[in-house]
């Protein structure tokens, strides 16, 4: 059978725009002046240390042949083994139920949402951040942003990650010549605006979705 599905009515929320990090997992700038700022739960790096223990006690568990290779899965092998399965599939479910609900909000309030392009394959190179990128899922995030718009009538614009979002002043549009990322507020030199990085961020990515709506 052949069904018309009417096009969805998109939310009548105010606009946002939203920088992602890993102090904060979003700062989330509404199109009214509101910001707010959004924590990750990061469940890896919070059973970092049982995760290790486990895998310390799987390696001991196995009867292993004299160059270290698993030769026999003893009972307490698949005991531990379980145990590690089970935390692995714990951690990821609190990360995906976290997302989900944020995404769902998303897109359940804003009509249009702006965020940058990040290119999360390339950043999980980065061996010092790769760990706290992945625990907070970025990469995921992204996915069901580009998915779930779709369904709702929200428009996704995304800010080519070279925009100087953190750089550029909210207020005046002065663009500092450099800002490390170890710098988490800042002042403008022209206007004296002080600054919280990620917030700052957010409200130049809001520019884009009030420019697009």
């Amino acid at each position: 059978m052949e069904e018309e599905i009417p096009d969805p009515i998109p939310p009548k929320g105010a606009a946002a725009g939203i920088d992602v990090g890993l102090t904060s997992f979003a700062a989330i700038a509404l199109e009214r002046g509101t910001l707010r700022k959004v924590r990750a739960p990061k469940p890896l790096g919070k059973a970092l240390r049982r995760l290790r223990r486990l895998h310390g006690r799987l390696f001991r568990r196995g009867e292993r042949d004299g160059q270290g290779r698993l030769k026999t899965r003893t009972k307490n092998y698949e005991k531990t083994r379980l145990q590690l399965a089970r935390l692995h599939r714990r951690i990821r479910n609190i990360r995906l139920d976290f997302l989900h609900k944020l995404t769902t909000e998303l897109v359940r309030v804003h009509p249009v949402i702006a965020i940058e392009a990040l290119d999360v394959r390339n950043m999980l190179k980065n061996g010092r951040l790769a760990r706290h990128i992945a625990d907070v899922g970025w990469g995921t995030f992204r996915a069901l942003l580009d998915a779930k718009p779709k369904l709702r009538g929200v428009r996704i614009v995304k800010v080519d990650r070279y925009e100087p979002t953190s750089k550029k002043c909210s207020f005046c549009g002065h663009i500092l010549p450099e800002l490390p990322l170890f710098v988490r507020a800042w002042t403008c030199p022209v206007c004296g605006a002080h600054h919280d990085r990620d917030e700052n961020a957010a409200k130049n990515v809001l520019r884009f979705a009030l420019a697009a709506g």
